[in-house]
């Protein structure tokens, strides 16, 4: 694996469980064995970091999206949920946007247009989803779709962030069992 790719797996790991502003390019270069001035050859500033890393999770998203296509709705939305678990199960860890958002007040302005660039790409595909699990009739055919994206993007945010602090999982994957049958007709 190249220094790169390393650099990124490591700040992907410290944004989910320590934060944005909870790591440094130091934090990074001394887990590397590298000097800081090294990490610069890849990365020009910790913002260049942050939007590659942003980068690799909306194409990562994409892709997920891609691979879920063709189910059903009420499957498209376990899938998801499923994927929250598991990131839960991972050593509390919590959502890279909801790291992320935790410290947007902090954010460069281009790091914020990139987050919420990311985030409106999970929101649409929640509405489509939800309009599709109207029309299959599988969802509740009066469903507020927008808040209902809303709804479940906050449900899964917070959700993993109180698994984290109660250092257990389960809570996640009862709250979002629930949501989806209070949402499914």
């Amino acid at each position: 694996m190249d220094t790169r790719t390393r650099a990124l797996d490591l700040a992907r790991h410290y944004l989910q469980t320590l934060g944005f502003n909870g790591f440094s390019f130091q934090t990074i270069a001394d887990s590397l064995g590298i000097r800081k001035a090294s990490l610069h050859y890849y990365f020009a500033s910790k913002e260049d970091l942050g939007i590659a890393l942003l980068e690799e999770y909306r194409k990562a998203y994409e892709e997920w999206t891609a691979s879920v296509a063709k189910l059903s709705a009420h499957k498209k939305l376990e899938q998801m949920f499923k994927i929250f678990y598991k990131m839960s199960l991972d050593n509390n860890k919590i959502c890279p946007a909801g790291g992320l958002s935790a410290d947007f007040n902090s954010l460069s302005a281009k790091m914020k247009k990139r987050l919420l660039e990311f985030h409106t790409i999970q929101r649409n595909w929640l509405i489509e989803t939800l309009t599709q699990g109207v029309q299959e009739k599988s969802l509740k055919k009066n469903l507020a779709i927008e808040e209902t994206a809303d709804l479940i993007l906050a449900s899964i945010q917070g959700g993993v962030q109180i698994a984290r602090m109660r250092g257990e999982a389960q809570s996640f994957k009862a709250s979002s069992k629930n949501l989806l049958a209070s949402i499914s007709a």
